[in-house]
This record gives C-alpha cells, structure tokens and sequence, in this order.
C-alpha cells in the first residue's frame, strides 16, 4: 500500500506531503489541487510503464495529457528548480526529480530507489475512472485497446460493459463484498445486487457482437419479482450507467491493488450517494486502496455510517480537505480525523458545510 506522497513544484503544489491510507478521500471548492494530486499518481504510473528513457516523465499518454512542461511547473517557482515526486509504499520511498525544459512533452529525471514489482502503481490490476465517463449507450466496445495495460476499466470505463461480459460468473474475491441479498458470487449477480441499492431491482443483459467488437447492454427490472422489458441504456436515465463502471471496478479488484475515482457520486441522487460511500469503504477494508475525489456531503456521511457500523476501521480512513493558501498561487491541505462513533474532530471552512450554511439563511 501506498502510505505517503510528497510533491514539489507540480501544478498548484509549493511542496506537501499527503499522507494516504486504505480509503483516502479528497475533498475541497474546484480548482484547489484534488484533481492534480490524482494526476501526480497517474504521471508516475504512465511515465514508469510507458516511457522510453529511464526515469523521465511522460507528460502525456493512455493515462492522462497534461500538455506541456510549463503547464505543469508550479507557478511560484522558479525556471531551473526541479518537479519532485516521492512515493512511499511498505515504508520504502523512492524519489523521482525531473528537471525542468521549456515547451517539453517528456522531462528527464533521475530516480532515486526502485519501486518494488508488486507495486500497486506497477500492477496491471490498476482502475482509473475519470469524472467524464461514458454516459448511457446502445452499445460499447468489446475489443480491449493498448489502454488496458495502464487502466484495466479504461479512463471513461469504456471497457466496462466488455470486463462484465468476460468475467460476469468470475467469484468476488473477498467474501466481505457479497450483497446480504444475493447469494449467488459471481459478479453480475453481485453487481446487480449493488445496483439495487441505488434505486430499482436491476437485471443486466449483455450479447457480444465480436465481428463488429461491440457489446450490447441492455437494462430490464424485477417488479414484484416479475421482470419487465428490456430497455436501451439512452431509456433507463444515467445514473445505472455512470455507476456501473465503479462497481465492477471495486468488484473486480484484487487486495493489493489500487483504485482511484472522480466523483463516484456523479448522477447519483442522495439515496444512491450514501451508498456509494458506504460500499467505498467497505471495497477499502477488503484491501484495495481507494483513492476519491468528492463533492458530496451524501458520500461522506455514507462514509462516517460504515465507520460506525465497523465496515471500516477509522485508523483506515483519510479525508483531506485542499484549499489555497492566502495571498499565494499555492495549496495547503487540512486532514480531519475520524473516531469509531464516525465523527469528525474539525470542520475548517469550505468543508461539506453548505448545507449548514444555507439552512442557517434560511431561517
């Protein structure tokens, strides 16, 4: 497991360390830095699998683009100073030191210490899900591109629908994950079992077309224990279709692997939010660490329920709340804690709040 990332002259970060557990979870107003700390993480990953000099940085590939070098030189800092990353997983850090050129798409580095070969940043087991993912279709591709080998589910889980398919009767690894309702482990049941909690009873129809490399997906719902219709993915709403890709992914992981996540919420009314917080947490007690960046006040309490209920350990969980520093183009990071009754110990501004704020206007 990843433990700690330090991070100097990338983007909006001076210099910070971050320290993540088993569930890390990112919070803060837009354009504070959440997205670039995720961006940090996946620049190592593309640059280590895909690059082709030892130890440079690949700006841009299958992962992420990120344009230039100046794009991502933090502003404040000046032209001959180095963009530093160090990761520490299983106590043992390894630094990487990139040095700055101009208009460049790969910057030369120098590595300090090898990442071990089972290291999560390493595994092809890897899920990566943007928060543009691919809304309802008709129909998705089947045919897995080079893009697998650096994001088993694809940047905007274009490779769910194809994964459900050829792995739909594969057991869930960790009993842990199996839906109390459904008895059945194998991972379309489970994954229909989870859908559930979202809103209606789902049933998933999948046919493989291989001779055009497409996979058919098709909704229908048991009402009263009778199944409807099938419906067309464009008819069922995008809520089903966004959410999708993060239960196989969660699913579909091995412990010792990692998965990050944008927004898992998105589409999701508040019901649906809270249960993805709780089922997050859950995925992240099994093993797998789970990294998400967050909007919803919903997410986070399904969070604090499933650290009381004892799904998760607190001493497992990590918020951290990213804000700018006043008077600079810099970012600092406030990490509240969390007790085992699911409280946390402060609130700084800004902080999932403006619920609290508007009912005070209100009345």
């Amino acid at each position: 497991m990843i433990e700690q990332i330090m991070i100097k002259n990338f983007k909006c970060f001076e210099d910070v360390v971050i320290p993540l557990k088993p569930f890390t979870v990112l919070s803060g107003v837009n354009g504070m830095g959440k997205s670039s700390f995720l961006q940090s993480l996946l620049l190592l990953r593309q640059s280590l699998k895909y690059r082709t000099k030892k130890s440079a940085a690949l700006l841009n590939g299958p992962l992420i683009e990120l344009g230039y070098s100046d794009d991502v030189l933090y502003e404040g800092a000046q032209k001959d100073e180095i963009i530093t990353l160090a990761v520490t997983e299983n106590r043992e850090q390894v630094h990487w030191s990139f040095q700055y050129e101009k208009s460049k798409q790969e910057l030369d580095g120098n590595e300090n210490g090898f990442l071990a070969a089972n290291s999560s940043l390493l595994k092809d087991d890897f899920y990566y899900l943007r928060a543009e993912r691919i809304g309802p279709r008709n129909a998705f591709q089947s045919s897995f591109k080079e893009g697998k080998n650096y994001n088993t589910i694809g940047n905007s889980g274009e490779y769910c629908a194809a994964l459900l398919a050829a792995h739909e009767r594969q057991p869930i690894v960790s009993r842990t994950l199996l839906h109390p309702d459904e008895p059945l482990n194998e991972l379309r049941a489970q994954v229909e079992a989870w859908l559930s909690e979202i809103g209606q009873t789902p049933r998933i129809h999948l046919n493989e077309h291989q001779s055009m490399d497409l996979v058919n997906l098709q909704f229908s719902f048991l009402r009263d224990g009778v199944p409807s219709n099938k419906y067309r993915p464009t008819n069922v709403g995008f809520g089903l279709t966004y959410s999708l890709p993060v239960f196989v992914s969660c699913l579909l992981a091995k412990p010792g692997s990692m998965v990050l996540i944008e927004n898992p919420e998105a589409h999701l009314h508040p019901k649906g939010q809270v249960v993805m917080g709780k089922f997050l947490a859950m995925v992240a007690a099994s093993g797998v660490q789970v990294i998400i960046e967050t909007h919803s006040d919903h997410v986070l309490n399904g969070i604090r329920i499933a650290t009381k209920r004892k799904n998760i350990q607190p001493n497992d969980v990590a918020f951290h709340f990213f804000q700018r520093n006043s008077g600079s183009q810099s970012t600092s990071i406030i990490s509240p804690k969390i007790n085992a009754d699911g409280r946390l110990d402060c609130w700084p501004e800004g902080f999932f709040d403006e619920w609290e704020k508007g009912l005070a206007e209100l009345l």
